[in-house]
């Protein structure tokens, strides 16, 4: 084995794309590291995401402009762009404070490596308004401030087997820092996914300078983002209502759903018995016709011509700049249909598991054309990655109101007066946002235990923002649990978001929950087309 006393911007280059094969190889296990037994763990996938983007960075370092500080400056930037959701920015944190430390070395002896960690951990600490333990975070103070116990610098292979054994116990310590990881019974994600990076860079100091370019690279940890308009690719909207002669099996949805991705994108299919709806954006509606009669007779079809829209949106930003513009995250093609109604200018695909990066926020701001413009992240894992892309746009104020949901952007957007000013129009938003009630109902994916309850999986769970409210094995019995605990005087109007796997019998039974909790409630219900959550509720 050879022994390294120093390293350079080439052993530092190979490291990081060792370390992002080695998170590659972990990222399923990093998901299910979930507190909430929700279908939304993307821990893995954010910080996978990330790495990968400072690896394509790395790429298109020139072959002969390897030095310490260039390497270490093209990871900086690549993460950074890169970030997706909190563990993702805050891990391009930790590798903006390494590439600082380094701007003005041109090798690293072991004492360096340590002092590098020293500077991420003030850079990281200083990123997050509201540092919590038990997290990535506290690897880094783990480490920093146990400094003493190295008394003799080695080599480079013996100080980062000293970080990755205080990272190894730092991990298993995680669930005793924090309350909701002993009772969800699981170690931290994030901390686990920065073991399993330092473990790469350990492998590097070994020998081992093969790196596995296939895993690297895949597609593993990508977030879709909606097309910009001038680059429309499907022409029709094309919806579809059959109903069969019998109940469809999932065999049958699975195989309708695989023929309409093919043939375009946003394809949703939703089956509640022996009735199909299906939704797709393509450039031959008369195939989808064609193929769906197989499954039955049609109910109703709507075929709309999205490039008359799109025409008359990109004569619109053409025309003229203006004072105030709006991008928001949409986790579902319905909701974005919504949210342009309402006057948000960009869209940016995005929500539970995936979450969308720095770039594609900071692409989505540089696209629209006004003074000043209000971002809305509509979930708390993306709030972080638009602070940063706020930070790294520089022609023009961007202001992020921290909306949790997207019903809450709903609300904000209602409220837009052109005639306030920024300030006013902030504090107004906030407001409307607030003001709602947001409610997400999903399904359980595996057996858990919060706040001293047990969840059984399957079960149905209402959640209002990262809160539980409500827990049952029918929907019917979680959705008069959870309107029972909230306060719901003065509330009359409820939007319903359909999601992919809604079923009209469910939507029944929520519409009659909610007329026997709300006096005269007034219920609007849209497709919204997300996924996980088969149910988005904004109750005003």
């Amino acid at each position: 084995m050879r022994i390294l006393e120093k390293v350079n911007g080439k052993f530092m280059k190979l490291a990081f794309q060792k370390a992002t094969e080695y998170l590659a190889t972990h990222v399923d296990e990093l998901n299910a590291l979930n507190v909430f037994p929700v279908p939304d763990g993307d821990t893995g996938s954010n910080m996978l995401a990330t790495m990968k983007e400072g690896c394509k960075y790395l790429d298109q370092l020139d072959k002969d402009k390897h030095e310490l500080s260039a390497v270490m400056e093209a990871i900086r930037n690549g993460t950074l762009m890169g970030a997706r959701g909190n563990s993702g920015v805050i891990l391009s944190q930790i590798f903006r404070g390494f590439a600082m430390y380094c701007e003005k070395k041109k090798t690293l002896q072991p004492k360096d490596i340590l002092k590098m960690f020293s500077t991420a951990r003030n850079i990281a600490y200083k990123a997050v308004m509201r540092p919590v333990e038990g997290t990535m975070l506290t690897i880094l103070r783990r480490i920093d401030e146990r400094l003493d116990e190295v008394d003799q610098v080695g080599t480079v292979l013996e100080v980062l087997d000293w970080i990755n054994k205080v990272a190894e116990e730092t991990v298993k310590e995680t669930p005793k820092l924090l309350p909701v990881l002993k009772e969800a019974g699981v170690v931290d994600a994030g901390a686990k996914g920065l073991y399993y990076i330092l473990q790469g860079f350990r492998s590097v100091a070994m020998g081992e300078e093969k790196v596995n370019l296939e895993v690297v690279t895949s597609v593993n940890g990508e977030v879709s983002v909606e097309l910009p308009i001038e680059e429309l690719k499907y022409q029709y909207c094309t919806e579809v209502m059959v109903k069969g002669e019998n109940d469809f099996h999932a065999e049958k949805v699975g195989e309708l759903r695989l023929f309409l991705e093919n043939i375009g994108d946003s394809a949703v299919v939703v089956h509640d018995g022996a009735v199909l709806k299906t939704h797709v954006h393509t450039n031959s509606p008369g195939i989808v016709i064609e193929e769906i009669l197989k499954y039955g007779e049609i109910l109703k079809v709507k075929v709309d011509n999205m490039k008359l829209q799109h025409e008359h949106l990109v004569e619109q930003i053409v025309e003229q700049p203006k004072r105030y513009g709006f991008v928001a995250v949409s986790p579902g093609h319905g909701i974005s249909e919504v949210l342009r109604n309402l006057g948000v200018d960009q869209i940016v695909r995005g929500g539970q598991t995936m979450n969308p990066s720095t770039a594609d926020l900071k692409f989505a701001i540089d696209r629209v054309k006004a003074e000043i413009i209000f971002l809305f992240p509509n979930n708390p894992n993306i709030i972080l990655a638009a602070k940063q892309a706020a930070e790294n746009t520089k022609d023009k104020q961007v202001i992020i109101i921290p909306t949790q949901t997207v019903q809450e952007c709903i609300s904000a957007m209602m409220s837009f007066d052109p005639n306030e000013e920024p300030d006013k129009l902030q504090e107004k938003f906030v407001q409307a946002a607030n003001y709602i009630i947001s409610l997400c109902i999903t399904r359980a994916v595996r057996d858990a235990k919060h706040n001293g309850t047990k969840i059984k999986k399957g079960e149905y769970m209402v959640m209002r923002g990262k809160k539980l409210v409500s827990h049952g094995q029918s929907l019917k019995q979680a959705m008069i649990r959870a309107l029972t605990a909230l306060d719901l005087r003065g509330r009359e109007i409820v939007t319903i978001f359909t999601g992919q796997d809604a079923i009209d019998t469910e939507i029944d039974m929520i519409k009659e929950a909610l007329e026997k909790a709300v006096d005269q409630v007034q219920i609007d219900i849209h497709e919204g087309g997300q996924p996980h959550y088969p149910y988005l509720l904004m109750i005003e």
